[in-house]
C-alpha cells in the first residue's frame, strides 16, 4: 500500500516513530460542511435496523481543516482512489437505492482470491534502497 503525506515527508521515517498509533475507526458515514475559514468533516458509522431505510448514525470523529489542507487532502484522496482502482479494479458507486448490505457484498468481489495472493510467500525483492517497492505496508496489527 502506497501512502501519501501532506508535506511529502519521508513516510518511512514517520512510521518508525516510537509514538503509539492512533486507534483505527471504521467509517461508513460522513457529513461535510465548510465556511470561509475551515472545512468540517464528521465521520461516523451507520447502523441499519431491521426496518428498510431506518437506522442509527453515530458520529465518532470531527476533522477540521483549513481550506489549503482540505484541498491537499482532496487531491491525495483522489490519487489514492485512482491507484486503488488501477490495482484492484473499479470501485462500485453507492447510489440512493443501494442498501448497506448490497454495498458490502458488491465491494467484496474477488476478495478471497486477493487475500490468498497477499498471504502467499513472496520472493525477496531486488528493489533499490529508497524504492517504494520494498516499503512495508501497514497491516491491521499496526493500527
Amino acid at each position: 500500500m502506497n501512502q501519501g503525506s501532506l508535506a511529502d515527508v519521508d513516510t518511512e521515517a514517520v512510521m518508525r516513530s516510537d509514538a503509539p498509533r492512533a486507534p483505527a475507526s471504521y467509517v461508513n458515514y460522513f457529513e461535510l460542511g465548510q465556511n470561509p475559514f475551515e472545512f468540517l468533516i464528521d465521520l461516523g458509522q451507520y447502523y441499519p435496523s431491521g426496518n428498510e431505510g431506518v437506522g442509527a448514525i453515530g458520529i465518532h470523529t470531527r476533522l477540521v481543516l483549513t481550506p489549503p489542507y482540505a484541498k491537499m487532502l482532496s487531491e491525495l484522496l483522489a490519487r489514492s482512489v485512482q491507484e486503488h482502482e488501477r490495482e484492484n479494479g473499479s470501485i462500485v458507486q453507492i447510489g440512493q437505492d443501494s442498501s448497506p448490505f448490497d454495498i458490502v457484498l458488491s465491494s467484496l468481489g474477488d476478495f478471497e482470491e486477493r487475500a490468498r495472493a497477499l498471504r502467499a510467500p513472496r520472493p525477496p525483492s531486488d528493489s533499490a534502497p529508497g524504492d517504494d517497492a520494498g516499503r512495508k505496508s501497514p497491516s491491521s496489527n499496526d493500527r
